[in-house]
């Protein structure tokens, strides 16, 4: 996360919504619900049977009351044209709208959950870097446990007239596009339904498909389609068949799959929006929901209806159910409603850097008062300055160390205050103080350069004795960082020093136990107080950030 990066060494050197249902044609049908086919006529000629179906894809777009729908599966069959597959939509026939495309959606992601718990370590390290000693372990760790970025990724690129009666069906609508043909259908009875099927070359008994008899005579349509020109679905990869309607809820059929018994069809549902499936008991083991944000691939002619629209930084619902087929009791209802945990772990992966800064500051404000009302008995009634002293850990330990050292702690001594205002009046308070901004600022060039004193040295002398009169590149970029790092040391110095006639000046503030730096009372809890709130703000910071990772 290149901007927490930059933030932290800014820091410590400053301061069924979407289920869009998926069809799949290589040398197959249409898919969710049931697939029905024709054995060899020669051994069967009276007999229907269910195709097995290899997987089911899923697209849902639900926008202001209206679902789109697309929905296709995979199987094996050579001669797709004895196929005829068939799903329930809870909806009045005169509201629903039938198509079939040829491209099925293309999306591609990450899982929120997963980029928020990538994103919770790279805040973590940066709380732990401010406390400035903890770099060099920091970037050790990284350097050892970081892998490739793009494993935290889930891509999910899909390279992936008047209506005719039949006795007491109605057909809605007929449609024949890309070799395949649907009807919007109802039944009054499930007779009824049966005589439609055997109308289409299906002959079944009344009663043999069971699971259809829980949507006759209620608010349903049923989706019918087969493959009418089985050449021209082979030419191409996949065919959907793309449903709108009206409903309040999320719906996607699963019940006519139950027919498979123990056979495990795999479907895969995404939809637009992060929503809330309302998965029934028996499934809930076999059920895993995921949420993304990603962008679309690439938007065909056939499927601008399907998104609305939408384009960029969408926001996607991914379910898998890969329970047997007998388990499948229900028909799946999806709630737009969110879960609450996405909300917060899609505020953490949009905004890792405002989350890293509020986390910095409440943890650092919290730990400054309970630290500091235990270290500091006079301070316990002046909450105000106990939250100072954290807060400025905000801007480093470096901050915190100079905010301790100025803060007075205890009551002063009235005594010498015309000694106090003598040294300020000969410049003594500001050149103190510049010189201790100086030195922790830079106290990190200078942990560098005690770092590689060894080295530098070492190469100085190689150089020597083999007489080169040339630097290499590795040596110069040394002997540049330990400079750097020396420097702060000598400008403190330089800035800092007290002139020989001011000396008794500053021995009467020692006689008197006060700081000839910050000119304050000593206090040796200052001592107590810095290490104890470092080594608390690193355990509790950890804790919060791993709490917070089971959460998301």
């Amino acid at each position: 996360m290149k901007n927490i990066k930059k933030l932290s060494s800014f820091i410590v050197l400053l301061v069924v919504v979407f289920l869009a249902i998926c069809f799949f044609f290589s040398n197959s049908v249409l898919a969710d619900g049931m697939i029905i086919m024709k054995p060899d006529p020669d051994l069967y000629p009276d007999r229907w049977d269910y195709l097995d179906e290899n997987d089911q894809q899923v697209f849902i777009n639900h926008d202001n009351g209206l679902q789109k729908m697309i929905i296709s599966v995979s199987f094996n069959k050579e001669n797709s044209s004895d196929v005829v597959w068939l799903f329930p939509v809870p909806s009045d026939p005169n509201k629903v709208v039938i198509d079939v495309v040829k491209n099925l959606p293309q999306l591609s992601g990450e899982e929120i959950s997963k980029k928020a718990k990538s994103n919770l370590n790279d805040i973590l390290e940066f709380l732990q870097m401010t406390q400035v000693y903890t770099i060099p372990f920091t970037a050790l760790s990284k350097s050892n446990n970081y892998g490739d970025i793009g494993s935290s990724l889930d891509a999910l690129s899909e390279t992936i007239g008047p209506p005719d009666m039949e006795q007491d069906v109605v057909v809605y609508e007929h449609l024949e596009k890309e070799g395949v043909t649907s009807e919007i259908i109802t039944a009054k009875t499930a007779t009824g339904l049966y005589d439609y099927l055997e109308g289409r070359g299906l002959k079944i008994e009344s009663g043999s498909i069971p699971v259809l008899d829980n949507y006759i005579g209620k608010d349903y349509s049923f989706i019918v389609s087969w493959i009418s020109s089985p050449e021209q679905v082979k030419s191409t990869q996949s065919r959907g068949v793309f449903v709108t309607f009206p409903t309040k809820d999320i719906y996607y059929p699963m019940l006519p799959t139950s027919v498979y018994g123990s056979k495990i069809v795999p479907a895969t549902i995404r939809i637009i929006g992060h929503v809330s499936p309302k998965v029934f008991q028996d499934i809930k083991s076999y059920t895993k929901t995921e949420y993304y944000i990603g962008v679309i691939i690439g938007v065909t002619e056939d499927l601008k209806n399907f998104y609305s629209g939408q384009n960029q930084n969408l926001k996607y619902t991914k379910i898998e159910i890969n329970a047997p087929s007998k388990f499948l009791t229900d028909d799946l209802w999806i709630s737009k409603i969110a879960p609450i945990k996405t909300y917060f772990s899609m505020f953490i992966t949009t905004y890792p850097e405002i989350s890293a800064i509020f986390l910095l500051i409440i943890i650092s404000l919290l730990i400054g008062v309970l630290v500091g009302w235990i270290v500091f008995k006079e301070l316990r009634k002046n909450i105000f300055k106990l939250a100072l002293m954290g807060l400025s850990n905000c801007l480093s330990i470096l901050g915190l160390l100079i905010t301790t050292m100025f803060i007075s702690t205890k009551e002063k001594n009235q005594n010498i205050e015309l000694l106090l205002t003598e040294i300020q009046q000969k410049g003594y308070f500001w050149k103190r103080k510049w010189a201790i901004i100086i030195l922790l600022f830079g106290a990190p060039f200078s942990m560098l350069s005690v770092l590689l004193t060894f080295s530098v040295f070492s190469n100085l002398l190689d150089w020597f004795s083999r007489g080169r009169f040339y630097a290499t590149d590795e040596l110069l970029d040394e002997l540049f960082i330990f400079l750097v790092g020396i420097l702060p040391l000598v400008l403190a110095l330089i800035i800092g020093r007290v002139r020989s006639k001011d000396k008794n000046l500053f021995e009467q503030l020692k006689l008197n136990n006060y700081s000839s730096w910050s000119f304050q009372p000593k206090d040796k809890a200052k001592i107590i107080f810095v290490p104890l709130f470092s080594i608390s703000f690193l355990i509790i910071s950890w804790a919060l950030v791993k709490l917070l990772g089971f959460i998301v």
